[in-house]
């Protein structure tokens, strides 16, 4: 007889969920499944009590079974017809292999698997669960996680609302801080303005009041000495006259010159010099104002707190000497027996402060001798203290040096030189950390001389270098 393809569905019927083939010998248990007998007794194998269902895993108490010879018949009709491995393409939800449904679900796999992949010897030793409750107990930690999740965007958005709002309002304070500073300021530079015009005025009053004068002055002595003039000429003709003609109205002309005295007017440097003198009082005051003002706006407004620094003993290269106060730094002829430690320069003549610094804004002033020698600054922690190292940003040290008669800002690959237009004295070191900021000043006039911008990651120390014995370095109290 021809072989014919039988819907699958009637395959499956005929199909032992355990060898996938059509039953051999089948048999029913209490739950009404149907198995080969040697597949169900094999399954069973081992087991004294709870006997598992293959199929729907229903447990049973006693090993009961019952021929299905009816089921017997059907198969061993349809064998006859079906081809073998013939059957209809997989339905959705349904496993591909045992068509049927998917009702468990294996952990160990993370997929679904119907009842006779779980009794195959692949899933045997995992672990499976119902679909149903695999779903349940996805679905609780989807939701954990989805709550999770929302909960951490509301806070994320709760963070966010709040920190627009600071935002606006700082800008807002920024921007009423702008209108008050540029506010202040034009209302100082009226005041310096109309100072300034009354001075100017002043002086340009005082200037008239010298021409006046001066006109006044030259006006009365010309006439006085018209008038002398025209005597002495006349006192002149009347010497050179015959003796009658000299005799005659001499005594006219001798009491017109007899006791004469002549009245000088006030001299203008008299009136002037005192109004001069206070004026000048007045230019040195406001000199002495402005430079103050100056001082005080530079130390409170833009660079912090002023710091006392001391020298780390610790840190001192074994050829510089440091003073009991540890508030200066000289070189010796001869090394010190001073105990190695990481700290310590070992080849550089250096030494660092014992503070330093990973925020804020801090200055400090440093005297310096005369003498070439000399380099100070700041320097990373991080910097190499063991063998001989150049003063560069590369090793981290930003520093200003004298060498060669000049001032020097150590850049690289070449110095910077520094126009100062006198010696120096005492320089300022300002350190703005946040502000990526290291600069120098002429402490006397507070003339700039260097910045350098260094984008700091890590603590830096004010750092000191003397390697001549005929100069220092001392730190200003």
């Amino acid at each position: 007889m021809a072989a014919v393809f039988l819907p699958g569905n009637l395959q499956d019927e005929a199909t032992c969920s355990v060898c996938l083939e059509f039953f051999k010998d089948p048999v029913s248990i209490e739950c009404g499944h149907n198995f080969c007998r040697a597949c169900i007794t094999k399954s069973w194998r081992g087991l004294e009590m709870d006997f598992p269902c293959p199929q729907c895993r229903e447990i049973f108490q006693q090993k009961n079974f019952r021929p299905n010879r009816q089921l017997a018949n059907m198969c061993e009709i349809i064998s006859q017809f079906a081809v073998p491995g013939a059957k209809e393409a997989p339905e959705e939800g349904l496993c591909e292999k045992h068509r049927e449904a998917f009702k468990l679900f294996c952990k160990d796999d993370q997929r679904s698997i119907c009842v006779v992949c779980d009794r195959s010897r692949e899933h045997r030793p995992h672990t499976v669960v119902p679909v149903e409750e695999a779903a349940q107990e996805y679905k609780e930690q989807i939701k954990s996680h989805l709550d999770f999740l929302k909960k951490e965007r509301q806070e994320l958005l709760e963070f966010k609302s709040k920190d627009d709002k600071k935002s606006q309002e700082l800008l807002k304070t920024i921007e009423l801080e702008r209108q008050t500073l540029i506010s202040e300021f034009e209302g100082l530079r009226q005041f310096l303005h109309d100072q300034e015009h009354l001075l100017l005025g002043q002086l340009e009053k005082m200037e008239k009041g010298i021409a006046k004068k001066q006109n006044e002055n030259l006006s009365e002595l010309s006439k006085e000495i018209s008038l002398l003039n025209q005597l002495i000429t006349d006192l002149k003709e009347k010497i050179q006259q015959p003796v009658l003609e000299l005799l005659k109205d001499v005594t006219s002309i001798l009491n017109r010159s007899n006791g004469l005295k002549f009245q000088k007017p006030v001299p203008v440097s008299s009136d002037m010099k005192s109004s001069i003198s206070n004026f000048s009082l007045k230019t040195v005051v406001l000199k002495g104002v402005l430079k103050k003002f100056k001082e005080t706006l530079q130390d409170e407004l833009g660079k912090g707190e002023k710091e006392d620094l001391t020298l780390d003993p610790d840190t001192a290269n074994q050829l510089l000497i440091l003073s009991t106060d540890l508030k200066s730094v000289r070189m010796g002829c001869r090394k010190q027996e001073l105990p190695d430690n990481p700290k310590r320069f070992d080849t550089n003549s250096r030494v660092l402060a014992l503070e330093g610094f990973k925020s804020g804004r801090h200055y400090w002033e440093v005297e310096v001798g005369a003498s070439d020698g000399w380099a100070f600054g700041v320097a990373r922690e991080s910097v190499r203290r063991k063998g001989l190292t150049q003063f560069s940003p590369e090793e981290g040290i930003w520093a200003v040096q004298q060498n060669g008669g000049r001032y020097w800002a150590v850049t690289s690959p070449q110095r910077t030189p520094l126009c100062i237009g006198e010696r120096l004295s005492k320089v300022r070191v300002y350190l703005d950390y946040e502000g990526e900021e290291v600069s120098f000043y002429n402490a006397e006039n507070m003339q700039h001389m260097f910045t350098f911008n260094v984008a700091f990651n890590e603590r830096v120390f004010p750092l000191f270098s003397v390697c001549s014995t005929i100069t220092y370095i001392k730190l200003c109290p």
